[in-house]
């Protein structure tokens, strides 16, 4: 049979350029949404973030593979199997920025990523952590990934299915909790006690551990041999989008995990079952999918 090589999509893009300061051929294909230039590979869906435009450059923000074993680190150290970057094209002519930045933005907005996010923090749950947990963890990957996103700090209990009952849904993409399981069963109880509690409640939900329990978190990273950290939970939120609840060619980068309410109460979900008993209503949480 001999020796053959296997067949990759035929570049849309090609041209010289600067790479962090070295010039360079690059290429970018569309169907694979890959990035490649003298030894590197980078691929658009599983590893950048973001992109800016920035005079002459357009910054990539990426996460990439590093040698070591561990988790990942948001403040910018090696610390696991994958750590942030940033990777700086100067294109050589305005045209070439144009059609680069064009391709690349149309690219990660086909992937459907949330991009306005209501995210509830915890400061007195757990260990009192959450809000050092989404300065350090979350909110640098957020901001790599472009997301707009706005903090409501819990102040008291059921502050937050206080906010949940009145928020303008309309308004984002998801809510996230930086917190243990009981602001999640806030916001959940919240979102069904409101009179379009039927739509509400299809609002997707995030949660990012920060509290005492955080068995919801665990469970989903868990189902994806991810450990529980809140980088990883994270980055399952930002990965979102056009693939919310659905599979896709047996892969998913992103999807949800939909719960009967039946079985909420084996999930510290119990008042749920008091508010919606008879209910066929769903509820939906992120997690990173898997092959």
């Amino acid at each position: 049979m001999g020796n053959t090589k296997p067949i990759t999509a035929a570049p849309v893009l090609s041209d010289r350029v600067r790479v962090n300061g070295v010039e360079t051929a690059v290429t970018f294909t569309a169907e694979e949404g890959i990035l490649r230039w003298r030894e590197n590979c980078l691929s658009i869906e599983k590893e950048v973030l973001g992109i800016t435009v920035e005079g002459s450059k357009i910054k990539i923000r990426a996460i990439k593979e590093n040698d070591g074993g561990g988790i990942i680190c948001c403040g910018g150290n090696t610390v696991g199997t994958v750590r942030r970057r940033s990777y700086n094209l100067e294109m050589l002519t305005e045209d070439s920025l144009r059609i680069w930045s064009q391709k690349l933005h149309e690219f990660i907005d086909s992937l459907g990523r949330p991009k306005r996010l209501f995210v509830f923090v915890n400061p007195y749950g757990g260990k009192r952590s959450a809000s050092k947990i989404f300065i350090d963890s979350v909110k640098p990957l957020l901001d790599d990934a472009n997301i707009d996103y706005t903090v409501q700090e819990t102040k008291y209990q059921l502050h937050a299915k206080e906010v949940a009952k009145s928020l303008d849904i309309l308004r984002y993409d998801g809510v996230v909790c930086v917190s243990g399981d009981g602001i999640l069963v806030e916001v959940v109880n919240g979102l069904l006690e409101r009179e379009d509690w039927d739509s509400a409640i299809k609002m997707p939900l995030g949660v990012v551990p920060a509290g005492t329990g955080n068995g919801m978190a665990k469970s989903l990273l868990d189902a994806v041999g991810l450990p529980c950290t809140a980088s990883n939970a994270t980055l399952a939120i930002i990965r979102g989008g056009e693939l919310l609840g659905f599979w896709k060619k047996k892969t998913c980068s992103f999807c949800m995990v939909k719960f009967q309410l039946l079985f909420l109460s084996q999930l510290r979900l119990r008042s749920f079952v008091s508010c919606r008993a008879q209910a066929s209503t769903r509820c939906s949480y992120y997690y990173t999918g898997a092959e």
